[in-house]
């Protein structure tokens, strides 16, 4: 029989379909996942307390003949960490290398024209670090953290890293995130209403990358 399972801060679809030995397109694809496919539109951002369908294991039977070796491949999908670094002016850090650690292991590279970083980790990973190696700079990475772009937590975080809001991350909508929602309409050549309506949300999906 399928089960449910009630989505918790910091779980994505990728991390719950490796917790239960699907790929996550099996779960995403589900016809009984319609709505939460079709509410959220991105498998990687999911919000606390969504509900996911799981579906009941098959097993596979596979026949070989006795007296020889035989080589059974699991295959993995890992998740891919993207995100995007940018100045005060909203320039993309380009060419900037970096040491980036998920789970204790370590993998160098640069950013690239965009200031992206874009690199696989563990589906199940939950926190990392990324570091400036010319400038020392740290920051800290809470995988799976982030809100749906259509939720007011998911829109402060979003605006925050790209340093356009400066309040707390809360959830609230107050006047200093309507000030940034503002700011932000009018550098996407958006109308400045300080409402988060659904040109807003993609414009901010697409700035933010993610």
């Amino acid at each position: 029989m399928p089960t449910s399972h009630q989505v918790q801060q910091g779980e994505c679809l990728v991390s719950i379909a490796e917790s239960y030995g699907f790929f996550w397109e099996t779960l995403w694809n589900l016809p009984e996942n319609k709505t939460i496919r079709e509410m959220r539109r991105d498998p990687t951002v999911l919000l606390a307390g969504d509900v996911v369908t799981i579906p009941e294991r098959t097993i596979k039977d596979y026949v070989r003949p006795t007296g020889a070796r035989h080589t059974f491949r699991v295959k993995n999908i890992p998740a891919r960490l993207n995100l995007r670094l940018h100045d005060e002016g909203g320039r993309p850090r380009s060419g900037l290398a970096y040491v980036l650690t998920i789970d204790g292991v370590e993998t160098t590279g640069t950013t690239d024209g965009d200031g992206a970083v874009h690199a696989p980790v563990p589906p199940t990973a939950r926190a990392g670090t990324l570091r400036l190696v010319a400038s020392n700079e740290t920051f800290t990475l809470n995988l799976g953290h982030l809100d749906p772009v259509d939720t007011v937590r998911g829109a402060q975080a979003r605006l925050a890293q790209m340093g356009m809001f400066v309040g707390a991350v809360d959830g609230v909508r107050g006047p200093v995130f309507a000030a940034a929602l503002k700011s932000f309409q009018t550098s996407q050549g958006l109308t400045a209403t300080g409402e988060l309506d659904a040109s807003t949300q993609v414009a901010l999906r697409e700035a933010h990358g993610g």
